[in-house]
């Protein structure tokens, strides 16, 4: 049996708030003393590590504590962004291995982190296996690291978020049982009998047909649909966003294949990339991502109440996975670009999943990015949430 609990509090003494979210993870998961302890916590929770790691350790009971730092966190219970923020889950089980990781430094060692990593996730006989990774934003390479441990390792589901930070602390922490750093990658391997269900909801949407790159080098597009780049880009503006190209730049992006060999943008096979820098000149794109002639192209658009809808949509496919089931325990890593930033008012996205899927253990941060699993491969995703769930195999409820 999958015993798991959440707490959180808001409070701004670190012991206080580390002491109360283990209380209440503890009492919801039903035991006393954990098996391993996941922890999100805003930077200035990060700053006090002796407080944060000896509180965590004390209460929770188990030395087996992994984590990061957060522009926000969230549980079951809802959300809390930018101020004071630390949540707890606990997790305690006979048939779940719970492998708290941490690698260090990360800067240019990407690639020696994905190879250890799979060596970590070999496979087993056991029937699920899933990788929670939360690398420092500011310091890693996130699809090196995904590349080398699909290399490696052959395809295991990787999910979770780039550490972050409200912009205070111009720093993001990774904890384990050790304390506090940076430069680093902090996770979690989960190996036992379960099932993970994983679904991501895009924060923004097409309003584009698909389209071809007609020219292209490196990350710059010279030419789509064999006109030039920022022609077409252009072309797209209406009213305030025409007189305004900054402000476009922050709510138009592009969408490439998730699977280049297949070369598709229908939905749910793309990847939402920026569009970094202009060359009125030349007629040229730049994006956040190398890109190639023939590549299919969308231009998406990043709104409050699409994303509400396509959120609405992925609960619904968890719904339909899960079969009237409930989760024993889940994740949700939230781009720190939504939010209340994305809808005007804080706390959707965990009512949207409490609504729907009731009310389960449920932990999450926003992070810098995210990562997911997109058929049988590991991406780096951008504007998007990420819930996946854990359920016990042959329990029914």
């Amino acid at each position: 049996m999958i015993r798991a609990g959440v707490g959180q509090s808001s409070d701004a003494s670190t012991a206080r708030a580390a002491a109360a979210a283990v209380e209440q993870a503890l009492a919801q998961a039903g035991t006393s003393q954990a098996d391993a302890a996941l922890v999100f916590f805003s930077a200035d929770h990060g700053a006090r590590e002796r407080e944060l790691t000896e509180t965590i350790r004390r209460a929770s009971g188990t030395d087996r504590i992994t984590g990061c730092s957060a522009a926000g966190v969230l549980t079951s219970n809802g959300e809390s962004e930018g101020g004071h923020g630390l949540a707890v889950m606990v997790l305690s089980s006979d048939q779940l291995e719970c492998r708290p990781l941490l690698f260090k430094p990360l800067r240019e060692h990407d690639g020696d982190i994905g190879a250890e990593l799979a060596a970590i996730a070999a496979p087993t006989e056991a029937s699920g296996s899933l990788l929670a990774l939360f690398p420092d934003t500011y310091n890693g390479q996130p699809p090196r690291l995904l590349e080398s441990l699909h290399d490696e390792r052959g395809f295991i589901p990787v999910v979770g978020a780039g550490a972050s930070e409200n912009g205070a602390a111009q720093a993001t922490y990774q904890l384990s049982s050790t304390g506090v750093t940076s430069n680093a990658v902090a996770g979690l391997y989960l190996n036992g009998s379960f099932q993970t269900h994983i679904e991501i909801t895009q924060g923004c949407q097409p309003i584009t047909e698909p389209m071809v790159i007609t020219k292209a080098e490196r990350n710059l597009i010279y030419e789509i649909n064999e006109r030039p780049a920022l022609e077409v880009f252009s072309g797209l503006l209406k009213g305030p966003l025409a007189e305004d190209l900054r402000r476009a730049l922050m709510v138009l992006f592009v969408g490439l294949p998730a699977d280049r060999l297949i070369n598709s943008v229908a939905p749910g096979k793309y990847l939402i990339r920026n569009i970094i820098g202009i060359d009125p000149d030349k007629g040229i794109l730049g994006v956040a991502e190398e890109v190639t002639q023939g590549e299919s192209l969308i231009f998406a658009m990043r709104d409050g109440q699409r994303a509400r809808d396509d959120l609405n949509q992925m609960l619904q496919r968890q719904v339909n996975n899960l079969a009237g089931r409930k989760p024993a325990c889940g994740f949700y890593f939230n781009c720190c670009a939504r939010g209340s930033s994305l809808y005007g008012i804080p706390g959707i996205d965990s009512a949207y999943i409490k609504q729907a899927l009731g009310d389960f253990p449920l932990i999450g941060m926003f992070g810098g990015y995210e990562l997911a699993p997109l058929g049988r491969a590991n991406h780096l995703f951008a504007y998007t949430g990420v819930l996946a769930l854990i359920e016990e195999i042959g329990v029914v409820e």
